[in-house]
């Protein structure tokens, strides 16, 4: 076998070091490290650079214009010399939405990038809820954040479903505030008799919506698949396909 060492005297193999030192266990173990150092290094590396860098500068106001031929993973800048203060305000939140796009008698009004260009690059976003008495929005994930609720008004019952498929949920008073990780289903409904509001904070400029019921019933996936996952027959597929409600969303 070619000895690597002999042609790179800079370099260091075990057989080398052997004729340095009597075989013992210190010489096992040193080895042993110099082995796993080397196969870890080009891992560590790779898990340093795969973190989400930081913005590269204060504020990138987006350029929703649909003429801009760039293309980036966000926006591209508004330039520096076109934004004013005006461009860092929003109060598209004062007020309830008036169209119940993403629930039933409940509304979501967002202040995500497509709403509030100054979020561009920032990695946030907000959307406020209103409900009716018996107000639901209903099963749903954020693919892109991690998501915290605060009570404004009323009393809200929600949680979130696990990746171990358990149920988090408590009841919510003014005040209260609750958090839903990444990409889990989470859900929420007015418990109580009157108004209930809340104002959410997510970490994505476009943390995105999906509603189960709707992913799952309303696409267009094969119905013999999803009459043995639901472990239900054609009749009742079709109906709870009819009966799915049409949602928007992010």
């Amino acid at each position: 076998m070619k000895n690597y060492s002999a042609d790179h005297p800079g370099s260091y193999s075990c057989q080398a070091w052997s004729s340095v030192w009597a075989p013992n266990l210190v010489h096992v173990l040193a080895c042993s490290a110099l082995v796993l150092v080397v196969i870890m290094a080009p891992m560590t590396s790779t898990m340093v650079q795969a973190v989400d860098p930081d913005q590269l500068q204060d504020f990138c106001v987006a350029d929703l214009s649909p003429t801009n031929p760039v293309i980036v993973n966000g926006f591209p800048c508004k330039p520096s010399a076109n934004v004013t203060s005006k461009d860092f305000l929003f109060t598209g939140l004062s007020t309830p939405a008036t169209v119940p796009t993403t629930g039933i008698k409940a509304t979501a009004t967002f202040a995500t990038v497509f709403e509030y260009p100054a979020l561009n690059t920032l990695g946030i976003s907000h959307a406020r809820l209103d409900f009716g008495p018996g107000g639901v929005i209903p099963p749903h994930t954020h693919p892109l954040a991690s998501e915290t609720l605060y009570v404004l008004e009323g009393t809200i019952y929600t949680g979130f479903v696990s990746y171990e498929g358990v149920l988090y949920a408590e009841t919510l008073k003014v005040g209260d505030l609750y958090v839903f990780p990444k990409g889990t289903i989470h859900f929420q409904i007015n418990v109580g008799t009157t108004h209930a509001a809340s104002l959410n904070a997510l970490t994505s400029q476009d943390p995105g919506l999906l509603f189960v019921a709707n992913q799952l019933l309303a696409s267009n996936i094969p119905d013999a698949v999803l009459e043995t996952s639901l472990g239900i027959n054609a009749t009742a597929l079709k109906y709870l396909q009819a009966s799915v409600p049409p949602l928007g969303g992010f």
